[in-house]
C-alpha cells in the first residue's frame, strides 16, 4: 500500500530520529575527542565500527521513513535497531573491562574535552574535590555511592538497573552512552510496534509478523493470568489444576 504524501524531512521531527542523531554526535566526540582511541590499533578499528553503527541507526531511520510503504519502513527501523544493538553491545563490552587495559572507562569530560583521568589505586579520589561528588550523584540511581575507582567496575547487572530516563550526567561517559543507546532501541521497538498495529489493519502484515504478533498476544495474555493467580495466593500445577499456595504438594 502506498503511503499518502508526506513530509520529506518529517523524520527530522521523529523522537527516534533525534535520539539516533545525539546518540551519534556524543559517540563521536567520545571516540575523536578521547586520547585513549588513537593509542592502538584495535581501539581506532572498535571507533571506527561504533561509529559505523551509531550512522547505520540514524540513515536507516531515514531511509524507512523516505519507503513507500509501511512494511519498507517497517524493514528499516529493524536494520536501525540491528545497528543500534551492536552499539550498545560495544558500550557493554568496554564496560565488562574487555577493554580494560586500554583505559577506555577513564575516559572522562573536562573543560570541554574528553581526557584520561590520573590512574590511583581502587580507593582512589579524583584529582579535583567536586569531581568526587558528581560520581556519588551519579550513583544515588543505583542506591550505593561507590568510590570513583569502584565506579568504572560496577557489576554489568548494577549497570542493567540504571534507567536511562532521565539521563544521569554524572555518570561515566561510556555509561551515558550505553543508556542513550536502550532508550533508542527502546523507542525504536515502540515505533516498530505502531507500524505492525498499522499494517494489521492495512492488511499489509507479513504471515511471519501475524505469527509473532499472535504469539505475543498470547504471551502477554499468560502473564496476565499468572499475575491474577499470584494476587489471590493461588498457583497452577503442571496438570493445570488451580489450588491455594501452600497446599500444591496437597
Amino acid at each position: 500500500m502506498i503511503k499518502p504524501t508526506r513530509n520529506s524531512y518529517g523524520y527530522r521531527n521523529l523522537l527516534v530520529y533525534k535520539k539516533a542523531e545525539d546518540l551519534q554526535l556524543f559517540l563521536t566526540k567520545f571516540v575523536s575527542e578521547g586520547p585513549t582511541f588513537a593509542a592502538e590499533k584495535t581501539l581506532i578499528a572498535l571507533a571506527d565500527q561504533m561509529e559505523r553503527s551509531a550512522r547505520s541507526t540514524k540513515q536507516n531511520v531515514t531511509e524507512g521513513w523516505k519507503r513507500n510503504s509501511t512494511n519498507e519502513y517497517y524493514q528499516f527501523l529493524g536494520y536501525a535497531a540491528a545497528s543500534n544493538a551492536e552499539l550498545e553491545a560495544d558500550f557493554t563490552d568496554i564496560i565488562k573491562g574487555i577493554y580494560e587495559s586500554k583505559g577506555l572507562m577513564g575516559v572522562r569530560h573536562e573543560n570541554g574535552k574528553w581526557v584520561e583521568r590520573e590512574k590511583r589505586d581502587e580507593g582512589e579520589e579524583m584529582r579535583e574535590g567536586g569531581e568526587r561528588e558528581k560520581w556519588e550523584k551519579g550513583a544515588e540511581q543505583m542506591g550505593e555511592t561507590p568510590t570513583p575507582g569502584q565506579a568504572g567496575k560496577m557489576g554489568i547487572e548494577e549497570i542493567e538497573k540504571i534507567p536511562f530516563y532521565p539521563l544521569n550526567t554524572h555518570l561515566p561517559h561510556c555509561l551515558q552512552l550505553k543508556l542513550r543507546a536502550k532508550e533508542l532501541n527502546f523507542l525504536l521497538d515502540k515505533l516498530q510496534k505502531s507500524l505492525v498495529q498499522k499494517m494489521g489493519s492495512e492488511g499489509t502484515l507479513s504471515l511471519a509478523d501475524k505469527l509473532r504478533r499472535e504469539k505475543d498476544r498470547r504471551a502477554e495474555e499468560e502473564r496476565w493470568y499468572e499475575n491474577s493467580l499470584k494476587e489471590q495466593g493461588l498457583v497452577r500445577l503442571e496438570n493445570g489444576r488451580v489450588v491455594k499456595k501452600g497446599v500444591e504438594k496437597g
